[in-house]
């Protein structure tokens, strides 16, 4: 049976810190914005909203309905960028299907990409500057295996999705520990081969919200599961991995709620702490 991660010890003692170094930055500002009313991008607004207030943090939001352009998206957010008083921003996905994330994304100063997809910072990141924005989610993940003291080297980690919020970022920097990483997605699951990629990694990292989209039999006995997804089934909110199953299986897993998504946000506010310096 495997032991569920304790998240709250790591949230008190990064949540502490945080205020601290916002107390030490002097005044900042969050600015979010969302398209539509996506149900998970809701659930992080919400979050961000919360610790702001915590925090000390001004918080801009701005909901645009998903019938907008990604014209008038863009330049929302470049005036976002030009105004002196925003500290960061975040650009809360989805987007509309035929919108060109790069595009969006690439709209926002570098300077106050607290999401670190800018194309810049995307690209420091390949080349093995970690010093600018990554992720935020990225960074609770590293964060839980590092808690639990989790050996990299030489393990077989499978994730699976291959976005580039999640996926690709994560994959680059457990490769550079020397993990051995495999990145499944669509293709891998409508081709029925993920089952075999589960069934030899020593790590699983799931991103990609589908409701228990992994079972417990699937997985290596004494794995670890660290499950970022987050949806609802029957009305519950719930991740990507079955969680009764899966813990039957492994030797230590995430809980959805209450584990990765507890840590992103703020992992998004150490990420704003970082603007005040970039900027000046």
């Amino acid at each position: 049976m495997a032991e569920i991660l304790d998240v709250d010890r790591i949230y008190k003692k990064l949540k502490k810190q945080i205020k601290q170094d916002i107390a030490e930055a002097g005044s900042l500002s969050l600015a979010s914005l969302r398209v539509g009313n996506d149900y998970s991008a809701k659930v992080y607004s919400v979050s961000q909203e919360k610790l702001a207030q915590e925090f000390g943090v001004k918080y801009v939001s701005a909901v645009v309905d998903e019938n907008v352009t990604i014209a008038e998206c863009i330049e929302k957010i470049k005036a976002f960028s030009r105004d002196k008083n925003i500290s960061g921003i975040i650009v809360n996905k989805p987007f509309p299907k035929d919108w060109n994330e790069a595009d969006v994304f690439g709209a926002v100063d570098p300077a106050k990409d607290i999401e670190g997809l800018h194309p810049l910072n995307l690209g420091s990141l390949f080349w093995g500057d970690e010093s600018k924005f990554i992720s935020p989610t990225v960074l609770s993940v590293l964060e839980v295996l590092d808690s639990a003291e989790v050996e990299l080297y030489g393990k077989e980690v499978t994730i699976v999705g291959f976005s580039t919020l999640i996926g690709k970022p994560l994959a680059i920097i457990l490769g550079r520990k020397f993990a051995t990483v495999n990145i499944t997605h669509i293709a891998t699951y409508e081709s029925e081969r993920l089952p075999f990629y589960l069934e030899n990694a020593d790590i699983v990292i799931s991103a990609v919200g589908k409701p228990h989209i992994i079972r417990g039999e699937c997985l290596k006995k004494g794995a670890i599961i660290i499950d970022v997804g987050i949806g609802q089934k029957n009305g519950k909110i719930c991740g990507d991995v079955e969680f009764e199953s899966a813990r039957k299986r492994a030797s230590l897993i995430t809980p959805v709620p209450g584990g990765i998504g507890r840590l992103t946000p703020l992992f998004l506010f150490q990420n704003l702490v970082k603007t005040a310096s970039r900027q000046k």
